[in-house]
C-alpha cells in the first residue's frame, strides 16, 4: 500500500526529572544523569520504597496565572508546557486553516490523578463534604489534550489516549497514522504523567513491584519500577 504522505518530526517539548526543556534534557541523557531520588512532593517515611522520578523545581505560577491553575491539574500543566515548547521549535503558526488541519493526541496512564487524590482526601480526610467544583475537568484522563487545544489554539481532532505504560507511544503512533493517511496535517502527540501523589503510591506498592534504588529493566538484578512523571510532545507533520 502506497500512503500519501511522508511524516516528520519537527518539534519536540519537555518537561522531565532531568531537565525542564528539551536542551537540558538532552544534555542529562548524553550525560548520563539520573532523575531518581527520594521524594520531595510526599514525607519519605510515608513510603515503604522512597525512590521516584520527580520533576523538581517546576513553577507553575512561571507557566500559568492563578485563575488557570484552577482548572489545570500538574499532569495538564507538563502537557501545555511541553506543547509549548514543540511547538516554538517547529515555527508553525497555526491559522484557522492550519489549527483546523491540526491533531491533538495526548497519552496518560492515570490522568489528573492528584486532583482525584486531594478530592478523595477532602471528602474523607477532612470530612469535607464539598469538593471543588473544577474536580471533574481537572481529572480526566483526556483533561491534558483539551488544555493543549486551548492553550495553542488548535481545532483539528483531540482526544486522550489511555493505554498504561504504553499511552504516550501509543499516541504518537496514531498521529503518525493520521497524518501520514492524510486526515490531519500537522499533530501534536505524547503523554503526560504525574502521579507522585501518596494514594497511587501506596497502591503501587501494594502490587509489590516497586523498585528501592533505581530501574534497571534488563538486569538480572532488577528490583522494579520506579514511578516518574513529566512530558513528552512532538509536532509531526507531512514532509
Amino acid at each position: 500500500m502506497k500512503w500519501p504522505h511522508r511524516v516528520v518530526v519537527t518539534g519536540c517539548g519537555v518537561v522531565s526529572p532531568v531537565g525542564l526543556d528539551t536542551p537540558t534534557y538532552w544534555e542529562s541523557l548524553v550525560a548520563g544523569r539520573s532523575g531518581i531520588g527520594p521524594p520531595t512532593s510526599i514525607p519519605p517515611e510515608l513510603l515503604q520504597k522512597e525512590m521516584v522520578a520527580e520533576v523538581r523545581d517546576f513553577h507553575p505560577s512561571a507557566h500559568f496565572s492563578d485563575r488557570e491553575l484552577t482548572v489545570l491539574d500538574r499532569a495538564s500543566q507538563f502537557a501545555v508546557v511541553a506543547a509549548r515548547e514543540a511547538i516554538a521549535q517547529s515555527g508553525l503558526v497555526f491559522n484557522d486553516a492550519l489549527a483546523e488541519r491540526t491533531a491533538t493526541i495526548i497519552g496518560t496512564g492515570v490522568g489528573g490523578i492528584q486532583t482525584l487524590d486531594q478530592s478523595y482526601k477532602r471528602l474523607y480526610g477532612d470530612n469535607n463534604p464539598r469538593t471543588h467544583p473544577l474536580t471533574i475537568p481537572k481529572m480526566m484522563p483526556n483533561a491534558p489534550a483539551s488544555q493543549v487545544t486551548m492553550y495553542c489554539g488548535l481545532k483539528g481532532p483531540t482526544f486522550g489516549v489511555v493505554s498504561a505504560c504504553s499511552s504516550g507511544t501509543h499516541a504518537i503512533g496514531l498521529a503518525f497514522q493520521m497524518v501520514r493517511a492524510g486526515i490531519a496535517d500537522v499533530a501534536l502527540a505524547g503523554g503526560t504523567e504525574a502521579s507522585i501523589v501518596l494514594g497511587p503510591m501506596r497502591g503501587w506498592e501494594a502490587l509489590r513491584v516497586m523498585s528501592n534504588d533505581t530501574c534497571r529493566p534488563f538486569s538480572r538484578d532488577r528490583r522494579g519500577l520506579v514511578i516518574g512523571e513529566g512530558a513528552g510532545i512532538v509536532v509531526l507533520e507531512t514532509l
